[in-house]
This record gives structure tokens, sequence and C-alpha cells, in this order.
């Protein structure tokens, strides 16, 4: 992956699990794709269930967003401070503040198809934190019904970033990590955590193509990228799934002969009534 100045930049040891070729940086960046650094996952996990509290709190703008959080305490956090600290975090996973082009979409998906968002929340968490998509290749390869426990995902962060985090932090991220994998719906079990198949709704597909896109995919690499890997779809379902989003006007697909276009930019915009995304 490059950068406008065409110097690469690092991203960890999956990159190219979440990068094709066309990937710019300045690009990734303004659709709301973070790229290297740490992220909430270092003292929280997904929070899905404050997210979707939140969420549903009736509000859109940044100020609403944390005035709702932490004067209304729509989040449920016993105190003043634990509610800042939440929403800190949470602002940050997720773009609440900013409201980039990811998040602005996430919030015109999630008000319609309530049975998406926990993968919904999943990819944006992913596509804001790096720490988090280090872990995703555990959860990919893991078949249904295999036990995956927070070591695992210790072992991953350890392989990309050898000596970075000592042994308490290590074994703290790494459980945040799973937890967010369990909420997400891929792992279930409190303690012992087992590997359970994920199925996306249509709009979450289309959400995914259109991270894919904005993440340098074209074509069929979109089919076969991080973003439908997680999604526990194959290239052929992922194709299938994209034209169940097509029938609702969330993505445009076309074959011929051995040639597959994929367009999910402007009948995603056009439907969420949201801005062309000219840069993606």
């Amino acid at each position: 992956m490059a950068s406008s100045s065409g110097s690469p930049t690092h991203a960890g040891q999956t990159a190219t699990l979440w990068f094709g070729a066309r990937a710019e940086d300045s690009k990734l960046s303004s659709f709301g794709i973070k790229l290297s650094g740490g992220g909430a996952h270092q003292s929280k996990t997904m929070m899905f269930a404050e997210l979707e509290a939140l969420m549903g709190a009736g509000v859109s703008t940044p100020e609403e967003f944390r005035s709702a959080a932490i004067e209304e305490n729509a989040i449920g956090k016993a105190t003043s401070n634990t509610r800042r600290l939440t929403y800190r975090h949470m602002a940050s996973l997720y773009g609440l503040g900013d409201q980039p082009p990811l998040t602005k979409t996430l919030m015109k998906i999630w008000k319609s198809d309530i049975q998406g968002r926990r993968l919904q929340a999943l990819l944006v968490a992913l596509a804001r934190d790096p720490l988090l998509r280090e872990t995703a290749p555990v959860v990919i390869a893991g078949s249904v019904g295999q036990t995956l426990q927070w070591p695992l995902f210790g072992e991953a962060f350890v392989a990309a970033f050898p000596e970075r985090f000592s042994e308490k932090m290590l074994r703290s991220l790494a459980q945040n990590c799973a937890s967010s994998w369990t909420q997400s719906g891929h792992l279930k079990g409190s303690v012992k955590k087992l590997r359970q198949r994920v199925m996306p709704t249509p709009p979450t597909v289309a959400l995914a193509a259109l991270i894919a896109t904005a993440s340098g995919f074209g074509g069929p690499s979109i089919l076969s990228s991080g973003w439908m890997k997680v999604l526990d779809l194959a290239p052929e379902q992922a194709l299938d799934a994209l034209r169940r989003a097509e029938a609702i006007g969330l993505a445009r697909v076309r074959s011929a002969g051995d040639v597959t276009e994929i367009s999910v930019r402007q009948p995603m915009a056009a439907a969420l009534g949201v801005p062309e995304l000219e840069h993606v």
C-alpha cells in the first residue's frame, strides 16, 4: 500500500488482507479508515451494547452524540467520568466526532437493518482499529465449533508487533478483541469461546464492498478481500449476496464472460441519501 507520495505505509502483518493495489493513504484516511496506531481495544471492546443504545437515542450530530452519552447517560454508565471515558473510546472507534463518510454510511444503514447491526459495527471497528484487524486471520481461519481462546489473539499480536506490548497489556488487548468477536457473533461462550458462522444481511455485504472499494480493491478482488472474508463469505457467496443487495438498490453487479464489474459507490449513496463519495 502506498501513500499519496508513493511511500509505503506500515499497517501490520495483515495489510494485503485489507488493502488493495490501488489503495492511497489520503483517500483511506478521508473515507474514515485508520492505518496505524492503537485503538479502543487497548482498553475497551467494540462496545456494541453502548453503540446500539446511543444510536437509538435519536441523535445525529457530533454534539448530540456527546450530550446523549455524557449528559443524558444514554450509554448507561454509573459515573460521569466513566461516561466520558467510554464515549471518548466510542467516538474514536466509530468516528462519531468527525463523522467521515464511513460513519455516515453506518448511521444510514443502521436505521433500517436491525439484523445486520452487529456485523456492520464490526466492519467499522475493523476499519478504524488496526489492532483489531490483526486478530481477524485467527477468526477467519477458525472452523465452526473450534475453540478460539484469547492466547491465539495474543500470539497474533506478538507476531505482528514483537516486544511492543507487556504481558499484562497483551492479555488485556487479546481478551478485549476476543470479546468483540463474541459481540459480532463470530464466537459464542463466556469462558470457552467457540467459532460459529455469521450470516450477513445484504446491506452489510454492500457496506463491506464499499469499504473494500475505498481500500483499493476493484472488481473480483472485492469479493476475496478481508472485508468479505470476515463475513464468512467465499467469493462466489459474496457475489450472490451483492446481487441481493443490488435488488434493494445498494450495489450494481455486471458480469460478461470472465469479467465481473461491481459498483457500490453511487447506488449506495443514492439509496441512503448521502453525498457521492468522489474520492472512493
